[in-house]
């Protein structure tokens, strides 16, 4: 069985990612994907480096169609996305974005909160606690979602406790579950994909959690299933080179045991299904 990673970045348009596309299509073929999805920040305001995470969309498009028709007919095929970083003020542009440009996949992502507050960088965040960080989250993200309609899917849904400063707390879905229902009713009712993003695992791991506990609460997909779910995406949110398809081999372990029976890339927006035995 082959899959598809659904999330990465490169060098060339992510101003925090280390890899050239070479060396990501070079992952892909290492780890024998079906395919991967390249979809670069696009972080309108967001400025790490002195340079705003944004990139030019002509020339992407420009020099992927170009990687695309030279690409050796056994590598795994280059999805072209995009990873958009919503505040509420970016909502014209971004819909104009996904209007204008022919995207496989368009990832739609909570990096900052209450507005403007970045959570990787503002740890008032997460002054009233993790559970109402986790609540505000959730519950913005569904603004997001309807303020942007046309994106395919839901980026890390749980990015928030990825940052949570200190000891390492875990989104369950018993104290969120309004908040969870709400959020999976939309991604249903507009069939849309819920991503399960190893990048969270793998920090969980490195802060010390082990077997289970690294990886999302069981409870969480088997609602989103239960609900009438059927659209789960798997990605590394590879940055640098070496870690695409990073812990699929768990990841796959995790989504059989919680029911899930098939994973969802997109190509040209529409969403393609792949069997997980």
């Amino acid at each position: 069985m082959k899959l598809v990673d659904c999330h990465s970045h490169t060098v060339h348009y992510s101003t925090d990612a280390a890899q050239t596309v070479a060396e990501l299509i070079q992952d892909a073929r290492d780890h024998d994907l079906a395919g991967i999805c390249l979809t670069d920040h696009y972080d309108k305001d967001v400025n790490y480096t002195g340079i705003e995470h944004i990139f030019d969309i002509p020339d992407y498009f420009s020099h992927l169609n170009q990687v695309r028709a030279t690409a050796d007919p056994q590598d795994p095929p280059l999805f072209i996305g995009i990873e958009l970083g919503w505040m509420p003020h970016l909502t014209r542009l971004f819909n104009e974005i996904i209007a204008a440009w022919p995207f496989d996949s368009v990832i739609l992502s909570l990096h900052n909160m209450d507005g403007n507050k970045d959570i990787f960088v503002d740890r008032s965040v997460y002054d009233q606690g993790a559970l109402a960080a986790y609540s505000r989250a959730l519950t913005q993200m569904v603004d997001m979602m309807s303020s942007c309609p046309d994106f395919t899917i839901l980026g890390h849904y749980d990015y928030v406790s990825r940052y949570f400063p200190g000891q390492t707390i875990r989104m369950d879905y018993a104290p969120l579950a309004r908040e969870f229902d709400a959020l999976f009713e939309h991604l249903i009712s507009h069939g849309k994909a819920l991503e399960l993003n190893t990048r969270t695992a793998l920090k969980f791991k490195s802060q010390g959690l082990t077997g289970d506990q690294a990886w999302p609460d069981p409870a969480i997909f088997r609602r989103y299933l239960e609900l009438g779910g059927q659209y789960i995406s798997l990605s590394s949110d590879s940055h640098q080179s070496g870690q695409a398809a990073t812990l699929f081999p768990e990841a796959l372990d995790f989504l059989k045991s919680v029911g899930v029976r098939q994973l969802t890339h997109f190509v040209h927006k529409n969403p393609v299904l792949t069997p997980i035995i």
